[in-house]
């Protein structure tokens, strides 16, 4: 029983002198913040006689400068999450055009979302939006945005999107 006893002593030893003998794995690196981080945010609806704007915010939120030259590609959806069959065009009137922009971390730009609530055809069911899905600039990924308000968009299929431009100051 003694020998028993000294050798499971023994092999206790060895398991706890090779357990503290061995080097402990190093933590894997954080992972790495995605360039661009581009964090877009839906402002309020203005409403007014039948024309509807939503602004929309994009926020730099990664540790590098960020080059924006265009338009975020907005799409629409229903309480259903079914994708709408909307066209969104460039803003004729509103619409500074597409032009190289720096946006430094922590800083924002702004463009604007417009439609009408037109209804040009009794025989087609308006439309109402209840969710966004918005691209920074064509071939970056979508961000879901949620406009807190229904988006009334009528029956005519058709709204527009102004390029990126510099934040105005609110009074």
């Amino acid at each position: 029983m003694t020998t028993r006893l000294l050798a499971t002593k023994l092999i206790a030893t060895a398991v706890l002198l090779t357990a503290c003998a061995a080097t402990p794995e190093p933590p894997p690196p954080p992972a790495p913040v995605p360039e661009p981080c581009l964090a877009i945010k839906p402002g309020i609806v203005d409403a007014a006689l039948g024309f509807r704007q939503l602004g929309l915010e994009m926020t730099n939120c990664g540790t590098k400068p960020y080059e924006v030259n265009g338009y975020p590609v907005v799409k629409l959806f229903d309480a259903d999450h079914n994708l709408l069959d909307i066209t969104v065009g460039h803003s004729a009137t509103a619409d500074p055009g597409p032009k190289p922009l720096t946006i430094k971390p922590g800083e924002s730009l702004e463009a604007h979302f417009s439609w009408r609530n037109t209804v040009t055809d009794i025989d087609r069911v308006p439309l109402t939006a209840t969710t966004l899905e918005v691209a920074p600039l064509e071939g970056l990924p979508a961000q879901k945005a949620d406009p807190k308000t229904k988006l009334d968009m009528g029956n005519t299929s058709q709204a527009n999107v102004t390029a990126w431009m510099p934040r105005r100051m609110s009074s």
